[in-house]
């Protein structure tokens, strides 16, 4: 799906900052190729520090880099929780860090605004997609997030509205944003599609 929506991210595929002093590979749900791709763009770069969700269902290569700290968690949230304490550790989260995150929109944005709470600069966090397109979706009616969205019409998690997933992302919130889909005419609502998988 093709959007000339400026709020869309692009993504551009991750590339070593040798300016770095400390690097973390932050991934969950990747594709093997990517993960390939990307042990082998950031090859060389010390120290590093590998964080990933273990996930026994997948097959083939996925991350490796030699002389590298691997952290595996049993899922996201476990890594959320790590992550910002570690950010939060002076000793940990020194000046010169790097983050690059590779994964689903909703996993590698949460990774930025982890980021970001701490004060690390932009340019200092790199993102890119890989794996499922699923979409976190922010109602507007009742600021409820809903997640691993695939349809274009979803109904709210918090307030039970049908709502239209616009191609409007905010990237403070790290999710697309929904309205009620049939607010012209009640009941009222477009042809169901499944475009995000």
């Amino acid at each position: 799906m093709i959007s000339t929506n400026k709020s869309r991210p692009e993504y551009v595929p991750l590339a070593p900052d040798p300016s770095g002093t400390r690097h973390w590979f932050v991934t969950n749900g990747a594709s093997n190729e990517d993960c390939v791709r990307v042990s082998l763009a950031l090859a060389g770069l010390l120290p590093m520090d590998v964080w990933e969700v273990n996930d026994p269902a997948r097959h083939g290569a996925g991350v490796t880099f030699h002389d590298a700290t691997e952290r595996k968690f049993a899922n996201e949230a476990a890594l959320f929780d790590a992550l910002d304490e570690a950010l939060r550790d002076p000793a940990t989260a020194t000046v010169g860090l790097r983050i690059y995150a590779l994964g689903s929109e909703p996993f590698i944005w949460s990774v930025g605004r982890i980021a970001q709470r701490y004060a690390l600069a932009p340019e200092a966090i790199r993102l890119q997609h890989s794996g499922t397109w699923q979409r976190r979706v922010y109602c507007i009616h009742c600021h409820a997030f809903n997640e691993r969205v695939t349809q274009n019409i979803v109904a709210c998690s918090g307030c039970g509205r049908q709502l239209f997933v616009r191609d409007h992302f905010s990237r403070r919130l790290a999710a697309f944003m929904g309205v009620k889909a049939d607010a012209e005419v009640p009941g009222e609502l477009p042809a169901i599609e499944q475009p995000y998988l």
